[in-house]
């Protein structure tokens, strides 16, 4: 059951990787506008049911992606009780925020173009603004959730908690973002969407990937 699960973690984040895409590639000619530089403008240009697909791509995926942190830290609690339980707590608990931080991103941009429709930038400006500063402090105590994990999983692979190579370490979110502000560094326009915006994501499907690698 719990190689079922990593399976599913690992689809999990990619779904989640797909609504990433359906909601942040937002092509060439884009802007950032707003007092936080949280609006982009080509917002404009796609279509809503791009929003609605994302909010239940990232649910779905979310969803999924619980089942491996599950799977995962079992496995750790089998020698390391303590790693186990925490990697499944704080793994749960970012994947939630995540879900719900993501609908709220992808609501801002609804909100932006209703508003654009009658051509008022102030008022979505103000708006969003307000929005901005008030799902920023779930955002943030959310990817610090979902880094105790990733530490405690380098921690049982490098203890051997998790029988899998050491260069699996590597596999993980903090690589992953590492790799995608460094992309954006070296050609920022190029860079501009991917791989950056997929990053997170794809470093939460790792733990699944992992976890499957340790059953084998």
């Amino acid at each position: 059951m719990y190689f079922v699960f990593s399976v599913l973690g690992l689809i999990g984040g990619l779904l989640c990787c797909t609504g990433d895409i359906l909601f942040d590639l937002k092509g060439k000619g884009n802007e950032k506008l707003g007092t936080s530089k949280n609006i982009d403008s080509n917002w404009l240009k796609m279509a809503d049911r791009r929003f609605g697909l994302s909010i239940v791509l990232a649910m779905i995926g979310d969803a999924l992606v619980g089942l491996g942190f599950y799977s995962i830290g079992m496995q750790i609690a089998e020698t390391h009780s303590l790693t186990g339980y925490l990697t499944i707590g704080f793994g749960y608990f970012g994947v939630m925020a995540g879900v719900f931080v993501h609908s709220f991103l992808c609501i801002q941009a609804l909100i932006y173009k209703g508003a654009m429709m009658r051509g008022n930038l102030q008022i979505a400006d103000d708006i969003l603004e307000k929005i901005y500063k008030q799902i920023m402090p779930t955002f943030l105590l959310g990817y610090a959730s979902l880094l105790v994990p990733t530490v405690l999983v380098i921690i049982a692979i490098l203890n051997g908690a998790l029988d899998v190579p050491k260069i699996c370490i590597l596999l993980n979110l903090i690589v992953f973002l590492i790799f995608g502000t460094v992309c954006r560094k070296i050609d920022p326009v190029k860079f501009q969407d991917l791989p950056g915006i997929i990053m997170p994501s794809f470093g939460l499907s790792m733990f699944g990937l992992i976890g499957m690698f340790s059953l084998i």
